[in-house]
């Protein structure tokens, strides 16, 4: 098949959807035959997949020799602003403007503009935002310790904390885990377990919260003020919603695509569709992990929560009726 033929088939492709066999068609060309053209048609289809990473890696294979064309730019420029680097993103739109592009209809998602100038005003908006989070979650980080540290809760008042109902009895909470069991837990997930957290569950093996928020330490009007915590996971393979349970860590990571950076340890009122992490990904698996937040559904952005499990317990609020 020609050049001409193939570019034809992937156009049909894209129009109905397709985008599996675009990526097919083109990875299955010798080496030789795949074009910078085709290269960066393979990216198109892969922001479609919303496989961003993979667009920016096969489009950084052609980028130095390839990067003055305006296609080139909107893509590249639209994974890095799907992957919360708006920052980043700006400079390419600009640059697809320049060369002449106006407006584009291979996006995925219904509310995504088609027009360079609106994504333009997008990322205006959102960069210096992005700067402004980025910097303090950095700083945030480098203040912190990524010790283990010791910790417990003896001194702290759990009452109005746990919701004991049955479904938590049934699906949640198990018995007092023996060390066995933890170290079997650590072995499974592969990380060693804040001292925090076994302290928790030596005293109480997960649960259901009563009415449970956290504040966002960034306090800005553009991000989230609190984040629904409804669940604290226990130790128990037994629970369906447990570390290793049925729903537990490694079923997020891998059924619905959470980032791979430690072991989900809370879920929230949406059902999936954000989780609180215990993040490793700046301490090792046997460091002292912060706790975040992440939002499977606006591109699995994180939210820096706080410096480690404990503070994190400590930190968890009630709301009355009227929000206060």
């Amino acid at each position: 098949m020609s050049k001409e033929l193939l570019a034809e088939q992937i156009a049909g492709w894209h129009a109905a959807g397709e985008h599996n066999k675009i990526c097919e068609a083109v990875l299955a060309l010798p080496e030789q035959e795949q074009t910078d053209e085709l290269i960066c048609l393979l990216a198109r289809a892969l922001n479609n997949k919303d496989d961003f990473c993979g667009a920016l890696e096969v489009l950084d294979s052609i980028r130095n020799r390839y990067s003055d064309n305006p296609f080139f730019c909107v893509r590249y420029g639209f994974a890095l602003y799907q992957l919360h680097r708006e920052h980043e993103a700006l400079d390419w739109f600009r640059k697809a403007q320049a060369g002449g592009l106006e407006e584009i209809n291979e996006t995925p998602g219904t509310y995504h503009p088609k027009s360079i100038a609106k994504w333009i005003i997008f990322a205006e908006r959102w960069a210096p935002r992005r700067i402004e989070k980025n910097a303090f979650e950095a700083e945030c980080r480098i203040k912190r310790s990524r010790e283990p540290q010791h910790a417990d809760f003896t001194d702290f008042d759990f009452s109005g904390f746990w919701d004991d109902c049955d479904y938590s009895l049934e699906k949640y909470t198990g018995n007092t885990p023996a060390d066995t069991e933890i170290e079997e837990a650590e072995a499974e997930l592969g990380y060693r377990l804040p001292e925090s957290y076994k302290a928790l569950v030596r005293l109480h093996n997960g649960g259901l919260l009563l009415d449970k928020y956290f504040e966002n330490p960034l306090q800005r009007e553009w991000e989230p003020q609190i984040f629904g915590i409804s669940s604290i996971y226990g130790i128990s393979s037994d629970k369906m919603y447990s570390l290793t349970g049925d729903r537990g860590s490694r079923f997020w990571i891998t059924e619905w695509g959470y980032p791979d950076i430690g072991v989900a340890v809370c879920d929230c009122p949406s059902g999936g569709h954000d989780m609180i992490f215990l993040d490793y990904s700046d301490c090792g698996p046997e460091g002292e992990p912060c706790v975040v937040h992440i939002h499977q559904e606006g591109d699995y952005e994180r939210t820096y929560l706080a410096d480690n499990f404990e503070d994190f317990v400590r930190g968890l609020i009630s709301m009355d009726e009227d929000g206060e």
